[in-house]
């Protein structure tokens, strides 16, 4: 039976690099005799300790966790061990259960706007309150509009997402209305939903929405197409307009895909 073993071997031995050899080394986790030639010699009791590192790394304890583990080992040890890692995996089961619910989510309303037929017609809607993360920030082209998700996304990265999100918008400015200039932005939010921190809230209400299909510049048409609506049927705004992308640059290059809602509160006025 052999019982002095090369770096090299070691390291096809493990499938282990021997650079992280020398790392456990320096950490103590393991001690390798020297030869009078200076080379690393490892010896039976370096291959225990080598088992145990090679299934706890299996099971991502920091090295730090290995070497106290590995001075202070004994049944009860052991059982503190596995049973703390149980609920670290329990902790990691549901963060990744809620990602796949948010990518089923996601996955379902890319298909239900990517198939939507009601395309350009105009509805009044009772919408309920909706929370959201709003961020003031003037914008008028499309890649600041972009850079104030960004802004956005980051302030919470783990559960903010650009990626299909159907629920991501921004408020035409007071001055774009007046103007009539519908590029004109001064708001950025997202919907969130309701157990999620938000700053800002959509106000229930009556909303005029429409849905359509294709590039920003369509907005304008529609905005004034609506605005006609709002004249003639007894209607007034009551707030700011605002345009939520439904499926946008993060889902797809195509322009033709795009899918933007354009919902303006209004109230009804008595006819005189």
């Amino acid at each position: 039976m052999k019982y002095e073993y090369t770096i090299g071997e070691i390291s096809r031995l493990y499938d282990i690099g021997q650079d992280s050899l020398r790392y456990y080394e320096k950490k103590g986790l393991i001690s390798p005799k020297r030869k009078d030639n200076s080379y690393r010699v490892y010896t039976l009791d370096d291959i225990w300790r080598l088992n145990i590192i090679k299934d706890l790394r299996k099971l991502n304890f920091s090295t730090e966790k290995i070497r106290e583990y590995l001075q202070n080992r004994n049944t009860q040890t052991t059982i503190e061990l596995m049973e703390k890692k149980i609920e670290v995996v329990e902790t990691e089961i549901e963060a990744l259960l809620k990602m796949k619910d948010d990518l089923t989510d996601k996955v379902s309303n890319l298909k239900f706007y990517n198939q939507i037929e009601n395309v350009g017609k105009l509805q009044l809607k009772q919408i309920p309150n909706r929370k959201i993360i709003l961020i003031n920030e003037k914008m008028s082209i499309d890649q600041e509009v972009d850079l104030a998700f960004r802004k956005l996304e980051g302030q919470d990265d783990k559960k903010l997402s650009l990626l299909g999100n159907k629920d991501m918008g921004v408020f035409i400015s007071k001055e774009g209305i007046i103007n009539e200039d519908y590029y004109d932005y001064d708001k950025a939010f997202f919907i969130v939903d309701d157990t999620e921190d938000y700053n800002a809230f959509l106000s229930e209400g009556l909303y005029l929405t429409t849905i359509y299909r294709g590039g920003y510049e369509k907005s304008g048409v529609l905005f004034r197409e609506m605005k006609e609506y709002i004249d003639k049927n007894n209607l007034k705004i009551s707030g700011e307009p605002l345009e939520i992308y439904r499926l946008d640059i993060h889902g797809t290059e195509n322009r033709d895909e795009f899918i933007t809602e354009i919902q303006i509160p209004v109230t009804k006025t008595l006819h005189v």
